[in-house]
């Protein structure tokens, strides 16, 4: 069975499920909105170094921040979500026997988590246009190449984190927690520059730094140089290197599992 019908048969399954949930997508949308309402009126408070001469310049910064920050959480933390409901629903002893490779069955788990969070941070980004967030000649290749290879690196972290759950039943909790320690880190809503050297030395072990740098330069003007094959490479190289390795530790933790007979335990 190929990877795309794989994917597409797993995230069409949760979407019946959370079809059946219509007001988790909507209040995702309010919270989404009221949270950059508020960026709007802080941005007016902001206006030294890079920020300065705009009121809406930090608005703008922290809107990309935010909004991709919102699409590949979901994605990686939906892997551990999705597992933890395999295991409550008992089909995840399923879903093991099957003749699925373990990188395929990540994916898919995170594919529904990816999409509907794209549809959220679309109605938000358009929601933002009247609040003065305006973007002129945007580098698409760079826009596109970025997040595809990051959503390739962040799936890597869901399948760690279902891993986890496979073995301890927690790892969402723990996947929620280090991305929201990585998003802080990453320059989310803060420019790196004005961390102390310290925390910059674990910014650049992130590879959210460097897909935020290029899409920030690729869709925002008035930002500091980078270099795009530099950002790009990078995050190439996480996911080249990270994505089978997580899918190689997602088959260990099936296989511990099994062997301990804890792969039906919720």
């Amino acid at each position: 069975m190929s990877l795309l019908r794989i994917v597409l048969a797993v995230a069409k399954k949760d979407f019946r499920t959370a079809i059946s949930y219509r007001v988790g997508f909507v209040s995702a949308t309010f919270a989404a909105l009221w949270g950059l309402i508020a960026f709007r009126f802080i941005s007016k408070l902001v206006n030294t170094g890079q920020f300065s001469g705009s009121s809406v310049a930090y608005f703008k910064f922290a809107i990309v921040g935010l909004l991709f920050a919102s699409i590949l959480q979901p994605t990686a933390a939906g892997t551990a979500n999705s597992v933890r409901s395999e295991q409550v629903q008992g089909t995840l002893e399923y879903m093991a026997s099957q003749p699925v490779r373990r990188l395929s069955l990540g994916l898919s788990w995170s594919a529904y988590g990816f999409l509907e969070s794209m549809a959220v941070a679309a109605v938000a980004l358009l929601a933002t246009i009247p609040m003065g967030f305006r973007v002129t000649n945007i580098n698409v290749p760079v826009v596109l190449a970025v997040i595809v290879l990051s959503i390739l690196a962040f799936a890597a972290v869901g399948n760690i984190g279902a891993a986890l759950t496979i073995v301890i039943q927690q790892g969402a909790s723990i996947v929620n927690g280090v991305l929201s320690l990585v998003g802080v880190i990453s320059g989310t809503l803060f420019p790196i520059a004005e961390f102390p050297y310290w925390l910059r030395f674990f910014s650049n072990l992130s590879p959210l730094t460097y897909a935020l740098d290029a899409l920030r330069s690729a869709t925002l003007a008035n930002q500091p140089p980078t270099s795009y094959t530099k950002d790009l490479l990078v995050l190439v190289g996480f996911a080249v290197v990270f994505l089978p390795l997580s899918a190689w530790i997602l088959d260990r933790a099936f296989r511990v599992a099994q062997r301990s007979g804890t792969l039906s335990t919720f």
